[in-house]
C-alpha cells in the first residue's frame, strides 16, 4: 500500500543455522526460536540504500550481540553507524494497526497514554522505515496489536524475529502480544517464541526498554 505512493520500502531477512548443526529436531524453520538466528538484516531503499545488520552472540568474537549500519556508496559499502544504541526511554511512537483499537480496549488505552503524554507520532505504515527510525534516532516504540476485526498481519519468521534480533542487539526490547485468536501467549521476547507454522502471525512491540515494558503492562 505504500509502494504506489513512492514511500521508502525495505527487505527483511533472518539467517538461520542448519538445524542439524544446531542439534535441533525442527524441519527447516519450524519448531525454532528467533534467538537461534545467526544474523539478521533489514535493508531500506530510500534516498539512500542502507542496511541495518545484527549478529547474534554465536557469530561474534566477544560473544555479545552487535548491530550496525552499512550504506551503499558509489565505490562500495561503508559502515556508517558502527553500533546502534536504543535508549531506555522514548519520545516517539508508531502505533500500527490502529483499527484494532476499536474493539481492543487495552490497545486503545495504550495509544491514548502516548497521545495524552504528548509523544511525537512517527508512523509511515511501512514496517522497515518505522523500525529504522527508532534505530537512527536511538529511541522510540512501535506497536502492532490486533483484534477480532483487525487481525494480526506480521509474520513471526520472516519479519518479526529478524527485526527483534536487530532491535535487541541495539539495546532495545521486543515483546510478543496476544492476537485476535486468543491463543496462549506469554509476555516474552519475540526471540523466545517458537515458530509452529511458517505463516504464523503475531502481535508485536519493538523499541525502547521502558516503553516495551509499558506495552506489556497494558496488553497483558
Amino acid at each position: 500500500s505504500i509502494v504506489d505512493a513512492n514511500f521508502a520500502i525495505g527487505t527483511i531477512a533472518g539467517i538461520w543455522p542448519d538445524p542439524a548443526l544446531a542439534n535441533r529436531d525442527g524441519v527447516g524453520l519450524l519448531n525454532r526460536r528467533g534467538d537461534e538466528q545467526v544474523a539478521a538484516i533489514m535493508a531500506q531503499y530510500g534516498p539512500r540504500v542502507t542496511v541495518a545488520m545484527a549478529f547474534n552472540q554465536s557469530a561474534t568474537a566477544n560473544g555479545e550481540r552487535h548491530s550496525l549500519e552499512l550504506t551503499m556508496r558509489s565505490d562500495g559499502w561503508a559502515v556508517t553507524v558502527p553500533q546502534f544504541r536504543i535508549a531506555e526511554e522514548a519520545k516517539t511512537f508508531a502505533p500500527g494497526n490502529l483499527r484494532a483499537t476499536a474493539d481492543n480496549p487495552e490497545y486503545m488505552d495504550l495509544v491514548q497514554h502516548w497521545i495524552q503524554h504528548k509523544y511525537t507520532l512517527r508512523y509511515s505504515g511501512g514496517l522497515v522505515p518505522d523500525v529504522y527510525h527508532i534505530l537512527i534516532k536511538g529511541q522510540g516504540v512501535l506497536s502492532n496489536a490486533s483484534s477480532v476485526s483487525a487481525k494480526a498481519k506480521l509474520r513471526l519468521l520472516f519479519e518479526c524475529a529478524p527485526i527483534a534480533l536487530i532491535v535487541e542487539a541495539a539495546g532495545g526490547r521486543s515483546l510478543v502480544c496476544p492476537t485476535e485468536l486468543s491463543e496462549p501467549c506469554s509476555p516474552e521476547s519475540i526471540l523466545s517464541v517458537m515458530a509452529t507454522d511458517l505463516d504464523q502471525r503475531v502481535g508485536v512491540c519493538f523499541g525502547s526498554k521502558l516503553e516495551v515494558a509499558r506495552c506489556k503492562s497494558y496488553l497483558f
